[in-house]
């Protein structure tokens, strides 16, 4: 199946807030095996205009650093394979041709993996040299979800709490786990999932990139990909404002990426807007 990428995305300052530090990104290119994208949600915090450069920087740093995933295939740079994954699996030593073939698949999946990993934290240490030498912007740091699709694999990097969801067959299911004070405290069933909307410290997060943090861990998800699947990357300001339920049903009801995004964007603000607002929705179909 020849994947085709269909993408919008719309930001907000919200109600609340003087200035928008989220950033949006989205990137499609057609190749020959089909549409591969790059999609980002960064959110960022720290200081009068710091927010606003540490998710500009995770946007920049992230697509100069996932750019070689858009070449074709035979401009891509040769992937170093670990001997020790050839087993032997025959009496000859030698690899049967589907396990070869199934070796390749897994293989690039994991270079790919790698290379988006290495891409986020390629943006911390960014952000992190930067609030070294700017005084002003010490401590500044920036969430970060990030949906890279090719062929029928999706990849999704998450650090902090934007969220990332998936629309498929009519039922939204979130694909990230946020690193917040509130996600672990409904992990260990001290608080209702309901209760994470009002916590006092809802804001709260263990994770993010810079934060005066040279090492960050990042999560990685897979996912595969189908026509008629529906992606939403979204910061805080959107899902906090607008919860899984109507989510779901505004995704369903429009007609378009774009109309979504409006709608999303329409229904956080009249819901307070307290925060910024982003969301990024990516629609899949095949040809």
């Amino acid at each position: 199946m020849h994947i085709k990428l269909f993408a919008a995305d719309k930001t907000d300052v919200g109600k609340q807030r003087d200035q928008n530090e989220d950033r949006p990104y989205r990137r499609v290119e057609s190749a020959e095996d089909g549409d591969r994208g790059l999609f980002i949600v960064a959110d960022g915090m720290g200081g009068y205009k710091a927010g606003e450069v540490a998710s500009r920087m995770a946007v920049e740093t992230i697509n100069k650093a996932m750019d070689t995933f858009f070449k074709p295939i035979h401009d891509q740079p040769t992937i170093k394979i670990d001997r020790s994954m050839l087993r032997p699996s025959s009496p000859t030593g030698k690899p049967s041709k589907a396990e070869t073939h199934k070796l390749s698949e897994a293989t690039m999946a994991s270079a790919v993996e790698d290379q988006l990993r290495a891409a986020i934290k390629q943006a911390n240490q960014a952000i992190v040299r930067y609030g070294e030498q700017q005084s002003e912007a010490h401590g500044l740091g920036s969430t970060v979800t990030t949906l890279l699709i090719q062929n029928e694999l999706a990849y999704i990097g998450n650090v902090g709490d934007s969220r990332t969801y998936l629309l498929r067959n009519g039922a939204l299911t979130p694909l990230t786990k946020d690193h917040s004070l509130v996600a672990k405290l409904v992990e260990t069933k001290q608080i209702k999932p309901e209760e994470v909307y009002t916590h006092p410290h809802r804001n709260l997060i263990y994770r993010s990139l810079g934060a005066g943090r040279s090492t960050l861990e990042v999560d990685i998800f897979h996912e595969t990909v189908q026509a008629g699947d529906l992606f939403l990357l979204c910061s805080d300001g959107l899902w906090e404002m607008v919860h899984p339920e109507e989510l779901e049903r505004t995704m369903k009801m429009q007609a378009s990426p774009q109309a979504i995004c409006d709608k999303l964007i329409e229904l956080a603000n009249a819901g307070g807007g307290e925060d910024n607002i982003t969301a990024v929705v990516i629609q899949v179909s095949a040809h």
